[in-house]
């Protein structure tokens, strides 16, 4: 049977094709990106959790946050600068991931304000709600991206935010850390490492 006759000009077939290749390919740097930003957040708060539990002579603030996320952010801009990554084919995705994403954010930096300033929250408390939100953020993923991994990180923040809530105020750091890493890290590269599987096929 012979092929459906085409509107499109000549050529124009495998420039779309080269189009969607090329933005699935961003997709999978973005998520891969956001993979291991969790990863390095999650390394940030587990050390600062050892470094308050155990008492060590280490300044957290300066050795530990202010080293490894100037050097995380050298890294990113390199990072996106070698993939040209430019995210024009999915504008509304991104557009409703970053105002969810800069919503989160705001609310966090309420929970901060509270904690710290107004000592309204304890540690242990504001770590659960902070990630309770984390997990609303990874359901908002799953929903955006029809996919389970970030679904299975949204179960696990919610159950490290219960733990959170009723655990010790020294050990707040903790679950946070192994929040950005079991319920944000992990799924992360495990659903970047599928859909590069599903651009390759």
């Amino acid at each position: 049977m012979a092929p459906l006759p085409s509107s499109l000009p000549a050529g124009s077939d495998t420039e779309l094709s080269l189009s969607v290749e090329r933005a699935y390919r961003e997709v999978v740097v973005v998520d891969r990106l956001g993979a291991l930003w969790s990863l390095i957040l999650a390394k940030c708060f587990l050390a600062q959790w050892a470094i308050d539990k155990f008492v060590m002579p280490i300044s957290g603030l300066r050795y530990i946050w202010a080293l490894t996320l100037t050097m995380a952010v050298i890294a990113t801009v390199l990072y996106l600068r070698a993939h040209r990554a430019r995210f024009a084919l999915f504008p509304h995705q991104f557009r409703v991931s970053s105002a969810i994403l800069a919503g989160l954010l705001v609310a966090q930096g309420f929970l901060l304000y509270a904690h710290f300033s107004l000592g309204h929250l304890s540690a242990a408390v504001t770590a659960g709600l902070a990630a309770a939100l984390f997990g609303a953020w990874s359901l908002a993923r799953a929903s955006l991206k029809r996919a389970p991994e970030p679904l299975v990180g949204a179960v696990l923040w919610w159950g490290l935010a219960a733990t959170a809530l009723t655990g010790a105020n020294a050990d707040a750091l903790l679950w946070v850390g192994l929040g950005f890493l079991l319920a944000q890290a992990l799924p992360g590269f495990a659903l970047a490492r599928r859909l590069e599987r599903s651009a390759r096929v």
